[in-house]
């Protein structure tokens, strides 16, 4: 199935019995090494579909949402990340101007790796975004209200001074 679907990525696991739950009880439970097994090839399998996916994209632009955390050898390497509209990760070369979390660039896919792109080709296009400046000045963004109801009454309609 995985073949032919050829998923972009895929986050999988092992199952392991939980006590106390019906599927715990099941017959025909397999043995450890076979979970194994077939768990290593489905990840072999899935890296292979991964990296062709990820090599069609060399030589193409794509836009990224610059972040902060990403990449775990950015420092190292020179690099920022992000992730484009995709989801896919990508480490890119951001030379000038300068590019802060929360901008949006494009830039164009130099090497493919099966969880990551690599862009050094410079960034082509660079905009700069309300989050990007919230970044710079080390504020957090305006949170999202839900419309989620209090309890109580509202701070306004509040009398100090306590009983009467």
């Amino acid at each position: 199935m995985v073949r032919r679907a050829r998923f972009a990525a895929a986050f999988t696991f092992q199952y392991s019995k939980r006590p106390g739950t019906p599927a715990a009880q099941l017959d025909g439970q397999l043995p450890k090494a076979v979970v194994q097994e077939r768990y290593e090839r489905l990840i072999a399998l899935q890296e292979q579909i991964s990296l062709e996916a990820n090599r069609a994209l060399v030589g193409q632009a794509v836009e990224v949402l610059v972040a902060t955390g990403e990449g775990r050898k950015d420092t190292v390497t020179a690099r920022m990340s992000g992730r484009a509209r995709d989801g896919r990760l990508v480490h890119f070369t951001a030379g000038q101007p300068r590019v802060r979390p929360g901008d949006v660039i494009t830039t164009k896919v130099t090497e493919a790796a099966p969880h990551h792109l690599i862009a050094d080709a410079g960034v082509l296009t660079h905009r700069r975004t309300r989050a990007g400046d919230a970044h710079t000045a080390g504020q957090p963004g305006r949170a999202v209200g839900l419309g989620m109801p209090g309890v109580g009454l509202p701070v306004s309609a509040a009398k100090p001074g306590g009983c009467r």
